[in-house]
Formats: structure tokens, C-alpha cells, sequence
């Protein structure tokens, strides 16, 4: 009897402290840009969560390990993909699990075409053709000041927000596909109009959202709070 109440007394301390428990972890990648660590990761403060780069993420994407999250997180620029990664890759969307990709994700992977499907958009480095119409190449601006608008606050993911101003990093130029719901916007001049989105590919749902450059973003409380809704709506 006392080895049982010891068993169980163990087996409750792994499920609180998340050791046991891994279904409520979750996955942040990075890769190929420098991540000020000290503080992105304290948006996650409160989750329990790994890390893992590009391109050691993808032999986990292909494992059965990658079961053990509810959602995942990418904040990265990786660029080489082979046809095995691909597949991967795809792996994380046939299991149905949340993805959020955040701000440079949306650089990643710029000659696979099937990135911009997975994201819901694309960042070019040429200039692109749309319906006859050329645009772009795709650029940025550092250390700017806008107000974020909140597209639908009732959504999950804007639920409880207002527009909020944010000093971040701008992107412009860049392409926005036509199904996904739209989730913030800005009128600033020197950034593209549609600032995040929601849809699904596959079987998981999916969120990007375009801010998240450096520490003065990290430490928006607003961009903090999308972060935790994002994380919330996507693990449901």
C-alpha cells in the first residue's frame, strides 16, 4: 500500500510540473535569425514550452514526438528546404495541430510555393504579378510607429483587445491571400494595410501576425496578450 501511495505521489508531481503531462507543451522554432532570447521567450512565460531551430526542427516534425504539442510556434527566416523536409513539414498540418507564425516567419522558405498556401501569405524579394498587375519586391522599414486596428474583437484571438499603437518593424509589398480572415490592419502609409490573419490548411488552424521585431514589441502588452490568445484559440 505505501509503494502505491508513493507511485501515485509521483505520478501527480510529473503531471504538475508538465514532464508528464507533454499534450500541453508547446513547440517555438527559430533558425537563421538571431532571437534576443532573454527577451522573446519571456512572451512564454507562462506556458510550458521547448525550442528547437531550423533545420534540427524538421527530423522532430517527422517524428512521432511532435504529438507531444498542441501548438506550435515559428520565428524564423530559414531559407534551404529539401523534398524530404517538405514532407516534414507537412506532417505538423496532417496531425492537426495550431500553427502561429510570427512577423520574419513569413520570409521563410521564400522558392517554395507551397509556404505561401501553408501561411496564408508571402514576402517577395522579386518583384510579383498578380492578375496583370506588378508589384513589389517586398520591403521593411525599422523603428516605426502605428496603430494597430482591430479588425473583430469578438474573434478568439482579438478577444478583450482595442487598436494600439506599437513601435515595430513594418513590411510592405508583401501578398495577402484572399480566404483567410483578416484580424488586424493599419492605415499606416509605410506598412502594407493587413497585419494578421487566421485560416486553415489541412487540419490545423493557423494564425500570422506581422509584428514581432524586437524587445520594444516583445514588450507591448497588447502584442503580448495576441500572443496568449493565438496560443489559446490554437490549442482548442
Amino acid at each position: 500500500m505505501k509503494s502505491r501511495r508513493v507511485l501515485i505521489t509521483i505520478l501527480f508531481s510529473l503531471l504538475s510540473t508538465g514532464i508528464y503531462s507533454q499534450s500541453d507543451r508547446v513547440l517555438i522554432v527559430t533558425g537563421d535569425k538571431v532571437v534576443d532570447k532573454e527577451s522573446f521567450y519571456k512572451l512564454f512565460e507562462n506556458l510550458t514550452y521547448d525550442t528547437i531551430s531550423k533545420p534540427f526542427a524538421f527530423n522532430l516534425f517527422n517524428s512521432d514526438r511532435i504529438n507531444n504539442y498542441r501548438s506550435i510556434v515559428f520565428y524564423d527566416t530559414y531559407q534551404p528546404i529539401s523534398e524530404e523536409q517538405k514532407n516534414s513539414f507537412l506532417k505538423i498540418f496532417e496531425a492537426g495541430i495550431g500553427v502561429l507564425f510570427l512577423h520574419h516567419s513569413l520570409v521563410s522558405h521564400r522558392e517554395w510555393d507551397e509556404y505561401e498556401n501553408i501561411v496564408g501569405g508571402r514576402y517577395f524579394h522579386q518583384p510579383w504579378i498578380d492578375n496583370g498587375k506588378k508589384y513589389g519586391p517586398s520591403t521593411y522599414k525599422h523603428d516605426q510607429d502605428f496603430i494597430v486596428k482591430i479588425v473583430d474583437n469578438e474573434h478568439p484571438v482579438t478577444k478583450g483587445l482595442e487598436d494600439f499603437e506599437i513601435h515595430d518593424e513594418t513590411y510592405l509589398n508583401y501578398r495577402v491571400q484572399k480566404d483567410v480572415t483578416l484580424l488586424l490592419t493599419t492605415d499606416y502609409r509605410e506598412s502594407g494595410e493587413v497585419l494578421g490573419w487566421t485560416h486553415r490548411y489541412k487540419n490545423s488552424r493557423v494564425v500570422f501576425i506581422m509584428s514581432g521585431h524586437d524587445k520594444l514589441a516583445y514588450e507591448n502588452k497588447n502584442f503580448k496578450k495576441l500572443i496568449d490568445n493565438s496560443i489559446n484559440y490554437l490549442s482548442r
